[in-house]
């Protein structure tokens, strides 16, 4: 069983959402704006503290709906697509919509969404029919070039922390809950060029 986590969900500071022309603009590990839409992997800052993000499937789940962070430092994970609603080139703070792509495990959707597991607490999941009625939130991090995430309720005031906890088998989950945020590096995926072999753009 997980640990336990309280949700109701702390009250944040008053999140005030500018318009996106003077609104802080996310950057990734080496200091660039980063574009809406774009393609990513999230890694811890520090390489020593795992991995990139993937999912899989924890306790009696019947498919890989769990989000969790890699154990394995080399371990890039699965790619994202994180993009804003606002109709602008980059990803300002504020409410962001984050999916994984080109990941074949099943056919559910792969929209992050938050679910509250009975008797143990609120999770980052894919694929789950009743996710609660809510939105991601992007920020910047406490470190230069580092970012973290939260999840609010539509229609309230209510937000939580996205951070790590461990299950009994040493998984990585993504909670909401009220501890510490995770905080991370946003890395674009490598774009192929234009003038590369058709064989190397196919890879992974």
């Amino acid at each position: 069983m997980a640990s336990k986590m309280l949700f109701p969900l702390f009250l944040l500071s008053v999140l005030t959402f500018y318009p996106p022309s003077i609104t802080a603009q996310i950057t990734d590990g080496s200091g660039n704006i980063v574009d809406n839409g774009g393609l990513f992997y999230i890694l811890p800052r520090i390489f020593s503290q795992g991995g990139g993000i993937r999912r899989i499937k924890t306790g009696n789940e019947t498919g890989s709906f769990s989000v969790v962070q890699s154990p394995l430092e080399v371990d890039l994970g699965l790619r994202l697509r994180i993009s804003s609603p606002f109709r602008v080139t980059f990803i300002p703070e504020g409410p962001v919509s984050i999916s994984f792509v080109d990941d074949t495990v099943g056919d559910n959707s792969l929209k992050w969404t938050a679910v509250e597991v009975l008797d143990e607490g609120t999770f980052v999941k894919v694929g789950y029919q009743n996710s609660i009625a809510g939105y991601f939130v992007i920020q910047r991090g406490s470190s230069a070039n580092t970012t973290k995430l939260s999840f609010c309720i539509i229609g309230g005031s209510l937000c939580g922390n996205v951070a790590i906890v461990e299950d009994e088998a040493g998984n990585r989950l993504l909670a909401v809950n009220q501890k510490k945020a995770y905080e991370f590096i946003l890395t674009p995926v490598p774009q192929p060029r234009l003038n590369e072999p058709l064989s190397m753009k196919t890879g992974a």
